[in-house]
């Protein structure tokens, strides 16, 4: 169980609604993220400690950053993140809630086994965002997931690309290279494996619900 004190979990919080402030400012997040941002920051910082609280921020980062990354383009597609790019609150928790719940559980109970599976759901997080907003990017048509023969429009839901799979290789590589440095749990080189299993697993699996089971959508105007 960790124990901070008041003072400790003051500045905690305080960080947390700096960070989330910047968020709005920045256009990453809009308003009604607000509360959500700031929910699953301080319940990983306040359980996981600064160690976990590096590794969200660098997630965020790493979305926030592939999302606005040739937005234009992705918007000509019809694929682009709504609100100019800004996360709303269901989407901030879709990626972070899984995270927060698991820091509340390392405040409580402690122990690595939360921080392994926080590392494989914050690299799995990381993979299927930047998977998405790459693939978008790839000059070839996406292949559907459950069947590669088909090609897809870009954003279809169950889509995936070449482009878009290294994508989620290289962001996983990123969140375990992090939480080796940073010392997340101990584990040495075998959080790198950790991370790269969670974060194909976890992409190819949000896929594989996006084509078989995700509400399918047309627009009847276009």
């Amino acid at each position: 169980m960790t124990s901070i004190g008041p003072i400790d979990a003051l500045i905690r919080l305080t960080v947390v609604l700096i960070f989330a402030l910047i968020a709005i400012a920045s256009k990453s997040i809009d308003k009604r993220g607000f509360l959500a941002s700031v929910f699953v920051g301080y319940s990983i910082l306040i359980g996981g400690g600064w160690e976990w609280f590096a590794v969200v921020a660098t997630f965020f980062t790493l979305g926030g950053g592939f999302t606005y990354y040739k937005y234009e383009y992705k918007e000509s597609l019809g694929s682009a993140q709504e609100k100019g790019g800004a996360r709303n609150w269901p989407n901030i928790i879709a990626n972070g809630g899984v995270a927060a719940v698991l820091g509340l559980c390392q405040l409580v109970f402690g122990g690595s086994i939360f921080a392994i599976m926080y590392l494989g759901a914050m690299a799995a997080a990381a993979a299927d965002t930047v998977a998405t907003e790459v693939g978008l990017l790839s000059h070839s048509s996406p292949r559907l997931v459950t069947r590669l023969r088909m090609r897809v429009s870009p954003g279809t839901s169950g889509g995936v690309t070449a482009l878009g799979f290294i994508g989620s290789l290289l962001a996983s590589l990123t969140i375990g290279i992090l939480a080796l440095v940073v010392g997340v749990v101990d584990g040495g080189v075998k959080l790198i494996v950790v991370a790269l299993f969670g974060g194909v697993v976890g992409s190819l699996g949000d896929r594989l619900l996006g084509a078989d089971v995700q509400r399918k959508g047309y627009c009847t105007g276009c």
